[in-house]
């Protein structure tokens, strides 16, 4: 019965992945300080306020369906962001898991996880670096920002 449970678990997460795996413009990149180039609207710059919001409309489309709207994510299947132990690294590493993905055994403020997390390479550089800052801000979280120019850097080095 566990093993069943399990496959069903499985296939509705690939399923609602699909579901909420639709593209987002990519954003422009990142320039000095926590400002991003507006899009060519000729809107100016972005603020952390308004990347916060455009990180967190990313995270509702692409994340929340298993790391939850607040973030706690469920219990033995999804790891929490929010208050994560795991976040202390920084953003590169949240950064390094949404372009590569993650996969085998973790542990998140001391409960062990062996989900699979797909890669979101599908994600332009902007959109990532909007949501690891939403993430990393959020919760409780350490704070920290990831510029669009730091995320492009570690795609160049995302596993293929």
């Amino acid at each position: 019965m566990g093993q069943h449970r399990y496959m069903l678990l499985s296939a509705f997460i690939v399923v609602t992945l699909a579901a909420c795996a639709k593209e987002e413009p990519a954003a422009p990149d990142q320039t000095a300080g926590n400002t991003v180039a507006a899009p060519e609207d000729g809107a100016g710059v972005r603020t952390l306020a308004q990347r916060m919001a455009r990180g967190g409309k990313l995270y509702a489309a692409h994340c929340a369906a298993c790391h939850q709207a607040s973030g706690q994510g469920l219990a033995g299947a999804f790891p929490p962001l929010a208050g994560s132990d795991y976040l202390e690294a920084g953003p590169a590493a949240v950064t390094d898991v949404i372009l590569n993905g993650l996969k085998g055994p973790i542990t998140v403020n001391g409960m062990v996880y062996n989900s699979v997390m797909p890669n979101m390479s599908y994600l332009g550089d902007g959109d990532v670096a909007d949501v690891v800052t939403f993430v990393m801000n959020s919760w409780g979280n350490p704070g920290g920002e990831v510029s669009a120019g730091e995320v492009s850097a570690a795609r160049s080095k995302a596993v293929p």
